[in-house]
């Protein structure tokens, strides 16, 4: 992590920022979402809540210092290298945290930015694009877009949306009516067979080439 891109503030008591947010992150793969909130943490850290107020001012500008936090762990690469293969390296990190930390990344779907580590990461994605070779107005599109899929993507793997058809999956599928669900029980062996990461891998592909063509 650099130094640059952690938040080192501390409140009454000497309490620390970062140690609150690294536990409220802890906390929230605990309990998940609907179980979360401020009073629960502060109780769980022994901490009064009256200093993730004064350091957080809401429980929305905590979940976006959490948001922050989990981008910190996202690495970028040297811009030498071809810029599909930085984008599609950066891809993969975010599908990384999104599976170690399925409860908190739901957060990074709910803010337009989180912080500075955000924005270091976008001007990566600006200058990926840019180096392809794409216009402003291209470059700020697909670098939305590029997170809006990943992001989406990933949140949606570690959430259950793209795992292999499960037992009770095949068996409802089974039971629908014989007219007008011929594809939907034909593949039913092929979505049972997907494999960890292959709708990712897919998609990524998918949009990397589709952005190919625009240059």
């Amino acid at each position: 992590m650099k130094n640059s891109d952690k938040m080192k503030n501390t409140g009454p008591k000497g309490l620390e920022a970062h140690a609150m947010v690294v536990a409220a992150i802890d906390f929230m793969e605990e309990v998940g979402n609907s179980a979360f909130s401020m009073r629960k943490l502060a109780a769980k850290i022994a901490c009064d809540p009256m200093s993730l107020q004064y350091h957080f001012k809401s429980k929305k500008g905590l979940e976006r210092a959490m948001a922050e936090e989990l981008t910190r762990r996202i690495s970028t690469i040297d811009n030498s290298m071809p810029w599909d293969e930085r984008l599609r390296h950066l891809a993969y990190q975010y599908r990384q945290i999104a599976l170690a930390y399925p409860n908190s990344f739901k957060l990074m779907q709910q803010f337009w930015s989180t912080g500075l580590a955000d924005y270091i990461r976008a001007e990566y994605v600006c200058q990926a694009l840019t180096d392809a070779g794409f216009n402003d107005n291209q470059v700020t599109s697909f670098c939305l877009g590029y997170y809006a899929c990943i992001i989406g993507l990933a949140a949606s793997e570690a959430g259950g949306l793209l795992r292999p058809a499960d037992d009770a999956d095949l068996n409802d599928i089974e039971n629908l009516p014989q007219q007008g669900f011929t594809l939907t029980k034909k593949l039913a062996p092929a979505f049972q067979a997907v494999e960890p990461g292959q709708v990712f891998a897919f998609t990524v592909e998918l949009f990397l080439q589709g952005i190919k063509k625009a240059l």
